[in-house]
């Protein structure tokens, strides 16, 4: 299940902007399915790179907080998404960036407010910069394969959808 909030939970408002008047951020959401590992079950998004993870039981209080190495804002935060993989515990993507799709393993996350990399970076539609449109595509949706563990697809504003596999080679997920 995927959410987008226009706002932070009540709770969340005193952490959501680490300095006064930068806005805070949009925030998107995903909770992970039942049955999908251990650890925390709800991944939130902000426009800004934050990436959170949290327990739905505490909502106020991240179990892990993240900095994703995002060149910039999200351009557009209606596009930005979340996702847990279906088949790959403790796996997520996320997009909305760039033309870029970054896949996490969130075991190797080590508390909170961390500088994190991915362990896959899909650059696909960047790579068709060349296509006359003159600026980069933004990737506008990504989703993974229902049965296929390192499988992907993904959409971008130059209307390119790729089918795409990944490769761990830490072979963590």
């Amino acid at each position: 299940m995927s959410l987008k909030l226009s706002a932070p939970l009540p709770c969340m408002r005193k952490s959501v902007s680490p300095n006064p008047g930068s806005g805070g951020g949009r925030w998107c959401a995903e909770v992970r399915a039942k049955g999908q590992g251990p650890g925390p079950s709800v991944a939130s998004l902000c426009s800004d790179g934050r990436l959170r993870l949290l327990d739905p039981r505490d909502l106020c209080h991240p179990v892990n907080s993240v900095q994703c190495p995002v060149s910039s804002p999200s351009p557009d935060p209606e596009l930005l998404r979340v996702t847990w993989a279906p088949c790959l515990d403790n796996c997520l993507a996320i997009s909305g960036f760039d033309g870029t799709v970054l896949v996490y393993d969130v075991t190797s996350w080590d508390g909170l407010e961390s500088q994190v990399e991915p362990l896959f970076t899909h650059r696909g539609h960047i790579f068709l910069e060349g296509n006359g449109i003159g600026t980069a595509p933004l990737v506008t949706t990504h989703t993974w394969h229902p049965r296929k563990p390192r499988t992907l697809l993904s959409a971008a504003s130059d209307a390119s959808v790729h089918v795409w596999d990944w490769v761990d080679l830490r072979a963590s997920c």
